[in-house]
């Protein structure tokens, strides 16, 4: 998603969010190749000095246990603030 703007939206509760498109997601391995929905997951976020931000897929969530599980992608996913 190089180049791409996507806008902060408030969610009411001290937080935002910003719409990542499903092509991206299947690409990052977090949509269900069966039925096309996007899976549950936990993305670890880091911010670099430069202000860089990293997400990286923990792994598809057990919906009946709030813990990733121990299967992860291991893949870091730039997403700058040119990315957003």
């Amino acid at each position: 998603m190089p180049g791409e703007i996507r806008k902060l939206n408030d969610q009411g509760n001290g937080s935002g969010s910003i719409v990542i498109p499903k092509d991206a997601l299947r690409e990052w391995g977090l949509v269900d190749e069966d039925d096309g929905s996007v899976m549950s997951a936990h993305l670890h976020v880091t911010t670099s000095d430069d202000g860089v931000v990293m997400l990286q897929p923990l792994g598809e969530m057990d919906p009946t246990n709030d813990s990733p599980s121990k299967r992860s992608t291991g893949r870091s996913i730039p997403a700058s603030k040119a990315d957003l």
